[in-house]
């Protein structure tokens, strides 16, 4: 009995998590409230039972605030600064590459301030490179978004070069 008492309160919390709205949290911890009441009342025993379903009740609580304040961020992180300078560099054989991704990037509202071409080391893939700001980290995760391809932290070579984010296209 206490089983079947237990599995419908599991089976009503991970719908009230999935369901993200505070009246259903709400209704859920009153629900288990009402089951502990009544666990403890007949034996010790059970009270020990409903103990560590108040402790998983918290803790579904805690994961559905986790849950939104992760989409939260991801809802603000549409908001970048386009004015970040970025410098597109083409390191491969194909001519016009960097101007070409400058000029899409041009498009979606994005500061260029130089292109040309990378001939320090061979890059295997497009890559978008940021300095230490986070509003640097924020647009080259943007700018790599838009173009398919990933956000990296600038390595060695580049590591002094004026802020900004740094896009080496290459026909990979």
């Amino acid at each position: 009995m206490v089983l079947i008492a237990l599995a419908i309160l599991f089976a009503g919390l991970g719908a009230a998590s999935l369901g993200g709205s505070d009246s259903d949290e709400t209704a859920t911890e009153t629900s288990l409230t009402t089951t502990a009441s009544a666990a403890a009342a007949p034996a010790a025993a059970r009270t020990t039972t409903a103990a560590p379903t108040t402790t998983a009740a918290e803790s579904t609580t805690q994961t559905s605030t986790a849950t939104s304040t992760s989409s939260a961020a991801a809802a603000t992180s549409g908001r970048v600064d386009k004015s970040v300078p970025v410098r597109v560099f083409n390191n491969s054989t194909v001519s016009g590459l960097a101007a070409q991704t400058a000029d899409e990037l041009t498009s979606s509202g994005w500061s260029i301030s130089e292109t040309g071409n990378y001939s320090y080391g061979q890059i295997q893939n497009t890559t978008v490179y940021y300095g230490s700001s986070a509003s640097e980290k924020a647009a080259a995760q943007a700018i790599a978004a838009e173009l398919g391809v990933k956000a990296e932290p600038r390595f060695a070579g580049i590591d002094s070069a004026s802020p900004g984010v740094i896009v080496i296209v290459t026909s990979e």
